[in-house]
């Protein structure tokens, strides 16, 4: 019995679920706190904020990280690992120090002056984040964990001692991040080391993250458009959007299981794993969303009543109409990072397309006239297209039938007790 906890323990999958639960369960403390702590209004400035930040981070990864479990694949960790984390040293220093100049001196609104300066705060986290994840991902998914616990206790000190205002919001913005960033680049014990040869590499990663990059933005676009085309309509309130923002991070919560095992999917995809790993991964993530997704809706509106209080009433409304569409992302998130891997980057490119253009298009019409239950939709309609896109073609690319990527077998069950070691 012992030998076999410990070899449920070794598993990367499964010690990634187990970290994400503590660390989801702490950010939504964290995200009780800020809600109550900054109140309807400011909140909708936060997740204002947030969204043009995790746009324009994505812009400064340059697709960098998505290409290095290629480069890593094809010539093996000590060809590229010191040189990589040194092209990131420079470029990240090189970009803070132009967004504080031009944030400081050229932007006029305190929002954009905020996100334009955390921007290259966010993209370094984002590359060295996933850099940890693929070479160490049980530590980083350990240290993930306790910074999310010190992002509750910071909260709770800001709730004790500092008055609510935009700079506390953009502090709470700034601080796990930042935190994050220092670990990683601590863990990964690596001094740069600049030589004119790393320039080659810079701009065969810069090559081949064009795609991810564009993927990744389509990605994000498809979470944030909604919250950026709420914000273009003057009938809707600042208050509004922090209740649709706290609707759609319960939704979010749907895909916690394939969000978390992405990372370790492509870790091991990076080291040798087939097709047949990914559609494992997909069908076992599929029900994990289920469950989550109908314990969200059975539970869902006493619990955001209770936690959130009645300021946020209005986003169980969100949560529930876009809920169904969660479930199938999921998909896009796993099958994506095979693409990644294989060099296939511009068809995640292509298929997300479909599912960005149909979001805009539906968040156009839906919601000058129904508002949050609008925007709600059409994230929900986004969401279905990106999954089913991306299963029909994982499916018809590599003759895997269909039911396979969602029915369980006994072998998916068996391999939970197998180490990481053992498996594929």
């Amino acid at each position: 019995m012992g030998n076999k906890i410990k070899s449920i323990i070794k598993n990367e999958y499964i010690y990634s679920i187990v970290t994400k639960f503590v660390s989801v369960i702490l950010s939504l403390l964290q995200s009780i706190l800020v809600a109550r702590y900054l109140g309807s209004a400011l909140q909708g400035t936060s997740s204002y904020i947030a969204s043009v930040t995790s746009i324009g981070a994505i812009v400064v990864t340059f697709g960098m990280h998505q290409a290095y479990p290629y480069f890593r694949k094809k010539l093996g960790k000590e060809a590229i690992f010191k040189d990589f984390i040194s092209i990131t040293y420079v470029v990240y220093s090189i970009l803070f120090i132009l967004s504080v100049f031009i944030g400081l001196f050229f932007l006029n609104t305190i929002e954009l002056k905020a996100a334009f300066i955390l921007i290259p705060v966010y993209g370094y986290d984002r590359v060295i984040s996933y850099i940890a994840l693929i070479e160490t991902p049980n530590k980083r998914n350990t240290w993930w964990t306790i910074i999310s616990f010190i992002d509750v206790i910071y909260v709770g000190v800001l709730i004790l001692f500092i008055p609510k205002s935009v700079g506390s919001a953009i502090s709470i913005l700034a601080f796990a991040e930042v935190l994050k960033s220092a670990v990683y680049t601590v863990m990964l014990k690596t001094a740069p080391s600049l030589k004119k040869s790393q320039w080659s590499l810079f701009f065969k990663l810069l090559k081949m993250g064009f795609f991810p990059v564009v993927a990744l933005l389509m990605t994000t676009l498809n979470y944030k458009i909604d919250i950026l085309m709420l914000k273009s309509f003057d009938f809707i309130t600042k208050s509004q959007i922090g209740i649709y923002s706290i609707g759609m991070t319960f939704a979010d919560r749907v895909v916690i299981i394939p969000d978390t095992l992405k990372g370790v999917l492509a870790s091991k995809l990076s080291k040798g794993a087939d097709e047949a790993e990914v559609a494992r991964v997909c069908r076992l993530c599929f029900w994990c969303s289920v469950v989550i997704c109908a314990g969200l809706i059975a539970l869902g509106e006493p619990l955001l009543n209770l936690l959130y209080g009645e300021e946020y009433y209005g986003s169980y409304d969100v949560l529930l109409i876009c809920s169904f569409g969660s479930i199938f992302i999921g998909y896009f998130k796993l099958i994506a990072q095979y693409n990644i891997v294989n060099k296939m980057q511009i068809r995640n490119v292509l298929m997300l397309s479909i599912s960005i253009i149909v979001n805009i298009v539906l968040n156009s019409i839906l919601i000058p006239k129904y508002q949050l239950r609008g925007a709600a939709f059409a994230s929900g309609v986004g969401y279905f297209l990106s999954g089913a896109i991306f299963i029909i073609w994982f499916s018809v690319a590599n003759k895997i039938p269909f039911n396979s990527m969602f029915l369980i077998n006994k072998n998916d069950i068996k391999s939970i007790f197998k180490s990481g070691e053992k498996q594929k």
